[in-house]
């Protein structure tokens, strides 16, 4: 039976893990919370965060932990570890997944505190407006909350992100609309309920 996701880093912690990289992008996914990330090309990824009380762990052992439990449970799922560190009591480890689906499948059997999706999508603007998703007097603007201009929107070149469930949400780059159900922070967004949407490029 799967371990519970959420529990990898707990388990980690009594495992007693002991030392992995980061990486860069235009607006680099750094999490201090459970989350999920989309990439200006639609790729997605999602960081556990974890508070730790000892003061012997390394991020190198913390990975491989990391990836050998994701071997033994998740043989059929497009994820892997990107990068992970432990510092300052806490623990933080960023998975990247082939699709969405992968992110859903991996985070089905989770419970993870604010990181609780039902759904879980990425597509571009035009084949949301194909589909009929982005419609007009669906999203305001995300800088002020006035309704969007649709002409406007539908010129955008970016991503599209609907998401159902409970998630805080970190994009590459810039968030342009929202839809009900989104609150735009300093960082991204909190989705809370849904579906709801998010256009970002």
């Amino acid at each position: 039976m799967r371990r519970a996701a959420a529990a990898f880093l707990a388990a980690a912690v009594l495992a007693g893990a002991t030392g992995c990289g980061t990486s860069a992008g235009e607006k680099e996914f750094a999490p201090s919370e459970n989350s999920v990330y989309i990439s200006k090309e639609g790729t997605v990824s999602s960081a556990f965060v974890e508070s730790y009380d000892k003061d012997y762990y390394t991020a190198d052992s913390l990975k491989a932990y990391l990836e050998e439990t994701i071997a033994g449970q998740y043989p059929d799922v497009a994820v892997t570890v990107k990068e992970c560190s432990v510092e300052n009591g806490v623990m933080k480890a960023v998975f990247d997944y082939g699709t969405p689906e992968d992110l859903m499948t991996f985070l089905a059997d989770q419970k993870s505190e604010g990181l609780e999706l039902e759904s879980f999508q990425v597509e571009t603007v035009a084949d949301g407006l194909a589909a009929g998703t982005v419609a007009d007097g669906v999203f305001v603007n995300a800088s002020d909350g006035k309704p969007a201009d649709f002409k406007e929107l539908a010129r955008t070149e970016g991503q599209l992100v609907e998401v159902k469930g409970q998630a805080a949400v970190q994009t590459e780059g810039k968030i342009l609309y929202v839809s009900d159900g989104v609150e735009v922070t300093d960082s991204g967004a909190v989705v809370s309920g849904g579906p709801a949407y998010i256009i970002f490029k």
